[in-house]
């Protein structure tokens, strides 16, 4: 190696352990509990550090205020609320702590470009006009929720012990509530919160025997590719 892709590394390896450390500090910061209710405040749902669900409530007299159609609806809502109040949160504490600050200065700081021989393999593609490049990317990025405690498709579903209701989660939230609606207008709100327990016990369980999710990162590397070939010729730029 020469000299100067020596010094090349070494900025490389400083910029990458100071970006792992505000990573680090992110999550830090992340709540370790965050409730939330669903618009008409009956049912009640608690995440815990991991943005899971870990228990729900049902209010007495529920019945009064959703309907038993409405049920999962409600639940799932209230987890929606639960995962804003979390993140809300979390922005506060980040802010208190000046994190945003340091990730500014860190990327102000970040002079230079990644040396040709560090850098990953880029796919060699032909680009398409920037403007669809750009709005594929924006959809892309759409997409990308874990960071946010958003749910990501897949997952596993668990069933309360009559098997009249289900719920189902992701690694990052609840995807679904399903119920019976006969069965749901019968209920107490005490039957109806141990049915949410039992059918969460289990889609947490069945969470935990899910393989781990392949590191491919599949259309994404198309769209880096893309870019990269726009950016080594400015002329298609102009296109």
């Amino acid at each position: 190696m020469t000299d100067d892709l020596m010094r090349q590394l070494a900025r490389v390896q400083e910029y990458a352990a100071t970006v792992r450390e505000l990573l680090d500090g992110a999550r830090a910061h992340a709540p370790t509990r965050a409730e939330g209710a669903d618009g008409s405040g009956t049912v009640h749902v608690v995440l815990g550090p991991d943005g899971l669900p870990t228990s729900f409530r049902v209010d007495t007299g529920w019945d009064r205020r959703i309907t038993p159609a409405g049920f999962g609806g409600a639940v799932l809502e209230a987890f929606q609320a639960a995962v804003a109040d979390r993140m809300e949160t979390w922005t506060r504490s980040m802010a208190a702590d000046g994190w945003q600050q340091r990730a500014d200065r860190v990327d102000a700081a970040a002079t230079g470009r990644i040396p040709p021989a560090l850098r990953a393999p880029v796919p060699e593609v032909a680009p398409r006009p920037l403007g669809e490049v750009v709005e594929d990317a924006l959809k892309a990025f759409d997409d990308v929720d874990a960071f946010a405690g958003l749910p990501t498709s897949g997952g596993a579903t668990g069933a309360d012990r009559s098997g009249k209701l289900t719920v189902t989660l992701s690694p990052t939230g609840l995807t679904s509530c399903t119920a019976d609606e006969r069965w749901v207008g019968a209920q107490s709100a005490a039957s109806l919160m141990n049915a949410l327990g039992e059918a969460l016990a289990a889609a947490r369980r069945g969470l935990a025997d899910l393989p781990a999710p392949p590191a491919s990162t599949g259309p994404l590397d198309r769209l880096f590719g893309e870019a990269m070939a726009l950016l080594s010729d400015p002329r298609k730029l102009a296109d």
